[in-house]
């Protein structure tokens, strides 16, 4: 099993995040996990917050496609909280086989048909140069038999949370390098060679939506109809290639094509 030393050395030699992605796979395969996934937790009304991970596709698919982000039990703790902790430490109200399922139950319920029996979350919060918080929950997966989970934490807890707190520091460090190069995280998720352009007015209409402004209000600050607006967000979301206009204007401030 690798020190922490070693795995802080192989991190702090990353320079991008998907040798990042693939180093923090590499490390907790070695400690038993199947994935992970780090995923912004400090934006609640977000649908698709900005996630990276190495967790299948089908799981990542029926996790937004049932907007569990917004019910997540452990994305909830992880707002309130800086201490690490296991699924099976999260309450979760109980199903007694009658009447309607929580959001809570049926995240960690799906979670359970995907194969994953336990999973262990690290919260990491900091502020950014200008005095901005954020927040991110990172969950390493565990398919093995839970018993086998258990030990491990009982020697390793701390040594994982350390490993990921540097990983954590070290992501951080990397994009606020691509920034000033003017590229934005999700960027390392694209075709390098692909530059999303968009026009005065498809920024204009974005940003006043992550001001929380509706298509009525955007079209009296600009005086343009509400038909112009709804066109102007439909063109820049397909830019985007986002799934919906809140997709589209995360990605467009993490791209640094707009400011909120």
């Amino acid at each position: 099993m690798m020190k922490v030393d070693e795995a802080v050395g192989a991190i702090e030699t990353c320079s991008s995040t998907e040798e990042l992605k693939n180093t923090l796979q590499g490390i907790i395969e070695d400690y038993g996990f199947s994935s992970f996934n780090m995923l912004d937790a400090g934006n609640p009304h977000v649908d698709v917050p900005f996630y990276i991970g190495t967790t299948p596709e089908n799981w990542v698919s029926t996790y937004i496609s049932n907007g569990f982000v917004h019910v997540d039990p452990c994305v909830a703790r992880v707002r309130r909280s800086n201490t690490p902790f296991s699924w099976g430490d999260v309450d979760v109200p109980k199903y007694e086989g009658t009447g309607r399922k929580s959001g809570a139950w049926k995240t960690m319920e799906a979670a359970q048909d995907h194969g994953f029996r336990e999973g262990f979350v690290v919260p990491f919060h900091y502020t950014d140069p200008l005095g901005r918080v954020y927040s991110s929950s990172s969950a390493f997966y565990w398919t093995d038999p839970v018993k086998k989970y258990r030990f491990l934490l009982s020697r390793k807890r701390y040594d994982l949370h350390l490993i990921m707190i540097y990983w954590a520091q070290r992501a951080i460090d990397i994009v606020a390098e691509q920034h000033r190069n003017r590229q934005g995280i999700l960027e390392a998720q694209q075709d390098p060679r692909t530059a999303i352009t968009l026009t005065d007015r498809e920024r204009d209409v974005l940003s006043w939506a992550a001001r929380g402004k509706t298509v009525a209000d955007t079209a009296g600050i600009l005086f343009i109809s509400e038909s112009t607006v709804e066109t102007h967000l439909r063109h820049a979301i397909a830019k985007l290639g986002a799934s919906n206009k809140t997709h589209g204007v995360v990605k467009a401030i993490y791209l640094g094509l707009i400011d909120v």
